[in-house]
């Protein structure tokens, strides 16, 4: 088996959180064999002046296919979506992505199986599958009947501690590598709102313990404070969105070491499209307003409260949301404040952990896969650096985009 030689100018490294410079990297097979200067391989790989960091992970996007909003209500076909989420796929890898975390798409369980085996180019896919709310929950298709809301593939509609069991193990059975649940309204949702709290304590005590039981992690989609100390409480081991945190909220997760997951770049999407010129209707664009104020400043407060954050766009494939622009997410943390070094943990190391595989990928050290990304220039000193993705290696294989 050949051994290759990637080299660059510099090299960040995401433990230590410093840039490296005339550091190479050998690979052999998919993972990296060693670290150092000066080595030797039957191949060389010189990147150039250009940085090398672990391949980019998304630890909250949803590889939907769609294309609009408005097909929020009105849903191509199946098939029609599947071939889109397949482009999507395609996208984030050539953007560096080698690794996602689905938070919520049927779809998403077959993509993660044909990546897999080779059918199609993309990054690993972790997917929870059907997300679990309660009746009228986040996850709960407002505009549709209850009988057919209950029938959508994406969603486990589950009310009381032993249906809510339940719900696990259905999404166990479909495929899931997590179990996503909504411990909060949403701003994307009709009839309820971000701080609307969702489901008893017992009810998230109980999805957690049935869970945790069989393997899985739990992500909470966490708007407002009291769903989010509620699910924390809970013992959930990830809070997505966090809008509305609180200080009891930062403290209790630094204490458990609960994941925090901001979707921060959602502000600025919020801020792109509150002028209502993007057929959002007007009750979105209300609790959007309202959520801008409030995101910036949870951010920091988690951040100095030590909680460990990483990074998820959201991203749907929809207009401002297109896959492949997912480095628009640590891009955004720094324009709220978080330090640049912080802003590249998040995108590597810290959500590599919230997954559970960072002792795989989120970083280059030997035995880890060999998941390599280049950008030109240096994202340390200049964060858009991460847009301008030159070379992108996932396990070894060097993705060259059709």
């Amino acid at each position: 088996m050949k051994t290759t030689v990637v080299r660059a100018a510099r090299l960040f490294d995401a433990i230590e959180g410093v840039t490296l410079k005339d550091v190479d990297v050998a690979v052999r097979g998919d993972v990296i064999t060693e670290v150092g200067p000066g080595l030797l391989g039957d191949e060389v790989i010189d990147l150039g002046d250009r940085t090398l960091l672990p391949g980019f992970l998304d630890v909250h996007m949803h590889l939907t296919g769609m294309r609009s909003y408005a097909e929020g209500r009105n849903l191509p076909s199946r098939e029609i979506l599947a071939v889109r989420a397949a482009q999507d796929c395609e996208a984030l890898l050539t953007a560096g992505f080698t690794t996602v975390r689905d938070c919520g798409s049927a779809i998403a369980l077959n993509l993660r199986d044909l990546v897999a085996d080779g059918t199609i180019p993309g990054p690993r896919i972790h997917a929870a599958g059907p997300v679990i709310c309660q009746t009228g929950g986040h996850a709960d298709a407002h505009h549709l009947p209850l009988d057919l809301a209950r029938a959508q593939p994406d969603s486990l509609i589950a009310d009381g501690p032993w249906a809510c069991r339940q719900a696990v193990r259905e999404a166990v059975r479909a495929g899931a590598d997590f179990i996503k649940i909504c411990t909060t309204g949403g701003v994307s949702s009709e009839r309820d709102h971000p701080n609307d709290a969702h489901f008893t304590a017992e009810e998230i005590t109980a999805i957690v313990d049935e869970a945790h039981r069989l393997g899985r992690r739990v992500a909470s989609h966490a708007q407002g404070t009291s769903g989010v100390l509620t699910a924390v409480l809970a013992g959930v081991d990830s809070i997505e969105h966090g809008y509305y945190l609180d200080d009891e909220c930062v403290a209790e997760m630094a204490a458990r070491g609960t994941f925090y997951v901001p979707t921060f770049d959602l502000r600025t999407f919020f801020q792109r499209t509150v002028d209502g010129g993007h057929g959002l209707p007007e009750w979105r664009l209300r609790k959007q307003r309202e959520a801008i104020a409030a995101m910036g400043p949870s951010l920091l407060r988690a951040y100095e409260a030590g909680v460990l954050i990483a990074t998820g766009s959201d991203y749907l494939g929809t207009p401002l949301r297109a896959h492949g622009a997912n480095a628009d997410e640590p891009i955004a943390m720094v324009g709220g404040g978080l330090p640049p070094v912080e802003a590249l943990r998040a995108l590597t190391v810290n959500a590599a952990t919230v997954i559970g595989v960072e002792d795989r990928t989120g970083s280059i050290e030997p035995g880890r896969w060999a998941d390599l990304v280049a950008v030109d220039g240096d994202p340390l000193t200049d964060i858009e650096a991460l847009r301008a993705v030159a070379f992108v290696m996932k396990g070894g294989q060097v993705h060259s985009p059709r």
